[in-house]
């Protein structure tokens, strides 16, 4: 594992107090060897509800012609898996993970659930320790770049939103059947999409967003739509 002092660096933000960085980057398996320590899920929930604050405001401000389905579309492009994975990535997140030795065996660096949820959790750290500035200033440098490019096709990328408009078009509405598989260390999701009991799509994932979005993406190709 890296030194600490290196993802600061990365992110252009340094800890007065460690302890919320080192929280952010515990997963729930490394209690499996360290009962007394904490993990990121409860920084997870925060820091979710934090980064839909930020870009609340944000879009809201930056653009005031845009109505709320688009504003919301465009919100959920930029949290959504796809985008939080790639910058979890880009900031090499996964390299400073406190993992159980079994989920470290099983790739757990590189797996996108486990990405997504410490970057979730890194914004609740950055919150703790310096409040809605120095999660406005990660936001800034590394999600508000790609708002521009979200803003000019809205939910381009959110297949669950696109197969939900195209089925309320007719009045009809779509249902998700989720199943876990595997160890908790290690679990993978698959999911169908249900219209009227009747499977119209399948997908899998490492977390039950992905798999619901893959699911909703295979829909839209059997639909052609």
């Amino acid at each position: 594992m890296n030194n600490l002092s290196d993802l600061e660096k990365s992110i252009g933000y340094k800890f007065k107090d460690k302890k919320y960085l080192k929280i952010a980057l515990t997963h729930k398996s490394y209690l499996d060897e360290y009962p007394e320590l904490h993990s990121n899920q409860r920084y997870e929930f925060f820091g979710d509800a934090i980064l839909d604050f930020d870009l609340t405001e944000y879009l809201f401000e930056k653009y005031p012609d845009l109505d709320e389905g688009s504003l919301t579309k465009i919100r959920s492009s930029a949290v959504n898996q796809f985008y939080l994975v790639k910058l979890g990535r880009k900031i090499n997140i996964g390299q400073y993970l406190y993992l159980s030795k079994a989920e470290e065996s099983t790739g757990g660096r590189e797996k996108d659930s486990i990405l997504e949820d410490s970057l979730e959790a890194l914004i609740a750290a950055l919150y703790f320790d310096g409040g809605l500035k120095a999660v406005n200033d990660f936001v800034s440098k590394f999600i508000y770049p790609s708002i521009k490019e979200l803003s000019l096709n809205p939910g381009q990328k959110d297949y669950k939103t696109r197969l939900q408009e195209f089925f309320a078009k007719q009045g009809l509405k779509v249902n998700y059947e989720d199943v876990s598989e595997g160890p908790d260390h290690d679990k993978n999701f698959s999911t169908n999409v249900l219209l009227d009991e009747k499977i119209i799509g399948s997908g899998v994932g490492k977390s039950k967003k992905s798999a619901q979005q893959s699911a909703a993406k295979d829909a839209l190709n059997i639909l052609d739509a």
